[in-house]
């Protein structure tokens, strides 16, 4: 079967695919894709450590940017998981390269405990202007789906091409509109033996985190985001209990 492939860097206006495919759906309570790798994962607070407050930067992020449908969205810092529990990972195809994939929507990061949350929602908070920017550049009408993405290697030396990962939702291919590096080196396109380069990869924002989604890179695949859809639909059900009803 052929596979659409949409790549908004080449056509600069919006697909026609969108519009059947990528509406949200209501699918009521099910809730549906890590620190960088090698580097130590920072600490967890304990639930009942006090909600971790959503944070406003005026033009920049607000949790108000992000439309959660038909799920609900819970206070921040009621949940447990860690980063790895929501993240995507995947080996380049020679092997030497290993990726990392991070949605950061905030339905999908509240399910964290509160210093990982506030730690993934920082990066949308401290760039937010930026992203915002760069989305009306590329016709963005409202907040992207932002990915952290994180490029290791174990090896002595090894490269990677920041434009071949991309994600396949329902048999269509999407590429990022934008890329926005964190760390200094990331363009550079090289990797030290156990160094990490890490970007914010944006997509358009009607991609529905709800539907099966895979990740894609120079032809290796990971299907694993339906199983962390499970484990966030587990601990949704669990952080609405953890939340005061007064």
């Amino acid at each position: 079967m052929s596979c659409a492939v949409v790549d908004r860097n080449r056509t600069g206006r919006r697909a026609d695919w969108r519009v059947p495919f990528l509406r949200r759906t209501a699918i009521g309570f099910t809730v549906l894709v890590g620190a960088a790798c090698g580097a130590a994962p920072a600490p967890e607070s304990p639930v009942g450590a006090g909600a971790a407050v959503a944070q406003d930067i005026g033009d920049g992020w607000h949790e108000s940017l992000e439309i959660p449908g038909a799920r609900p969205l819970p206070p921040a810092g009621y949940g447990t998981l860690s980063q790895d529990d929501i993240t995507i990972g995947l080996d380049g195809p020679s092997r030497n390269v290993f990726i990392k994939v991070t949605p950061l929507t905030e339905w999908v990061i509240r399910m964290t405990a509160p210093d990982t949350y506030r730690r993934l929602n920082g990066y949308k908070v401290s760039r937010g202007k930026q992203i915002r920017d760069r989305a009306r550049r590329s016709g963005e009408r409202g907040w992207p789906l932002v990915l952290f993405v994180s490029f290791y290697t174990r090896s002595v030396e090894a490269t990677y091409e920041p434009n071949d990962l991309q994600i396949r939702a329902q048999n269509v291919v999407l590429r990022p509109f934008d890329i926005i590096a964190v760390t200094p080196d990331f363009n550079r396109e090289r990797l030290r033996q156990q160094e990490s380069q890490i970007a914010l990869y944006l997509f358009d924002g009607e991609v529905d985190l709800d539907l099966p989604l895979e990740v894609e890179y120079q032809g290796s695949r990971s299907g694993r985001w339906s199983g962390i859809r499970s484990v966030l639909d587990r601990e949704l059900t669990k952080v609405l209990a953890r939340v005061p009803t007064n």
